[in-house]
Parts: C-alpha cells; sequence; structure tokens
C-alpha cells in the first residue's frame, strides 16, 4: 500500500469519526456501525449453508472459493447490498471486534464497494483481495484509535512500557493492537513490535515463522534497515538454547 492511499484512508477515516461524533476514545464499534446503518450477525464458518450462500453471489467453483476463503482467512465478511457484517462467532472477543472495525472499514471506503459488489476475475484474485485487506486493516486501526487522537496522545508519552499499558486502558483496546499502533503512530523512534509463538509451543499452521507479528517504527527501518523477522527469530532461538 502506498503512501498515497495510506493518506486518502485516513481522510476518509477522520471524516467518518467526525461525522459519527466519535473523536474521543474509546470508539465503540456498536456506535460506529449504528451511524453507518450497519446491521452485525454471527456466522459459524463450519456451516455447508454458509458457502451456498455466497455461491450464488460469484461465478466460480466451490472449490475456488474455499481457496479465497483460506487465502485472506475470513473472519468476516461485509455484505453491501444487505448493508450488513457477518462475523465468525468461534473467535474472541478482540478479534470479533477488530474484525468488525474491518468491515466498518470496508463499507466507508467508497472504492471497495465495487469489488464487493461485483464479480470480475479481478475481484475474485486472492492477491488482489488481498490488497482490499490490507486496506481494511489499515483503517480498522485508525478507526478503533480515533485517528489522529490516538496520535496526539501518544506524542504527549514518556515512550515507556507504562504509556503504552495507560493508552490501552483509556482506549480500551487489546494490548498487541494498542502495541502496534504506539509503534506505527507515537513518537520518532527506533521501536519494533515483536509477537512470537512460545518456543513451548507448537508453531501455528498459519505462520511461516515463529514470529507472527514483526511491525518496526518508520525510525527503526531508517536506522537498522538490515534487521528482520529472522534476525530476531535468531535471537529467540539462541536465548532458547541457554
Amino acid at each position: 500500500m502506498d503512501d498515497k492511499t495510506r493518506r486518502e484512508i485516513d481522510k476518509v477515516v477522520e471524516g467518518t469519526l467526525k461525522d459519527a461524533g466519535l473523536m474521543e476514545p474509546p470508539v465503540k464499534v456498536g456506535d460506529l456501525l449504528q451511524y453507518l446503518e450497519v446491521h452485525r450477525d454471527f456466522y459459524d464458518l463450519e456451516d455447508p449453508n454458509l458457502l451456498q450462500r455466497f455461491l450464488h453471489r460469484v461465478r466460480v467453483g466451490k472449490q475456488k472459493l474455499i481457496k479465497i476463503v483460506d487465502k485472506v482467512k475470513l473472519h468476516a465478511v461485509w455484505l453491501p447490498d444487505e448493508e450488513r457484517i457477518l462475523v465468525d462467532e468461534s473467535l474472541p472477543d478482540p478479534k470479533i471486534e477488530w474484525a468488525s472495525f474491518h468491515d466498518a472499514t470496508h463499507r466507508i471506503l467508497e472504492w471497495h464497494r465495487a469489488f464487493f459488489l461485483g464479480d470480475t476475475a479481478q475481484t475474485l484474485d486472492p492477491d488482489f483481495q488481498e490488497m482490499l485487506e490490507n486496506e481494511a486493516n489499515y483503517g480498522a486501526s485508525a478507526l478503533m484509535f480515533a485517528g489522529s487522537t490516538f496520535t496526539k496522545d501518544a506524542l504527549d508519552t514518556a515512550g515507556n512500557w507504562e504509556s503504552v499499558t495507560e493508552l490501552k486502558k483509556k482506549y480500551k483496546k487489546s494490548l498487541v493492537t494498542t502495541v502496534r499502533r504506539y509503534v506505527e503512530f507515537g513518537l520518532d523512534r527506533a521501536m519494533v513490535m515483536v509477537v512470537s509463538t512460545p518456543w513451548w509451543r507448537k508453531k501455528p499452521l498459519d505462520q511461516e515463522i515463529r514470529i507472527r507479528h514483526f511491525v518496526p517504527s518508520e525510525r527503526f527501518k531508517k536506522e537498522f534497515d538490515n534487521i528482520g523477522p529472522d534476525d530476531f527469530l535468531s535471537m529467540i532461538d539462541d536465548h532458547t538454547r541457554r
């Protein structure tokens, strides 16, 4: 995603939050969906009727649709013609909230609507769908943390762990999402968020390596552009061998 797209998403998010009167934390997804006039229901991904519900919307075979679902790790889906969001009911509460904000972003980004209503080869391509999902992830974080409001709060902190925990309490979001937002939109410092599967647990099948999240700040990328997830993985492995 390029900087132009990020700026456009930030602009849309900021306008939506202001119009909805949700610039002060915590931003509650129920209030946002009510403003957008979007209903939220829950589904069971194991329900065989679920795929049938989508098959009549798109001209693809069942197996290809399953691959698309697997590619984007479908946790929720926005149905624009029904103004409805369906969320996987098996998710833990923090992920249900994230998925709801994620699909609310699909709703407010006007250029997404055409793709969700259509069934062209482009929109059904898993890589293209993944691009839309990345845009929605970016917007979801901005919505959850009241856009520029969080940035102002983050810049007014001491830049330590206590700062993050205080922001977590104020915005009432999960620790992982708060840390990520802080690293990406906080102080101009070399910071990186690393979330790894503990060495005593088996690596999940959906992870290529033990590290699930590696999120560097802009300053970190400039000063340590030669350090990536593999380097941190080596550090973790060295530590466990001691």
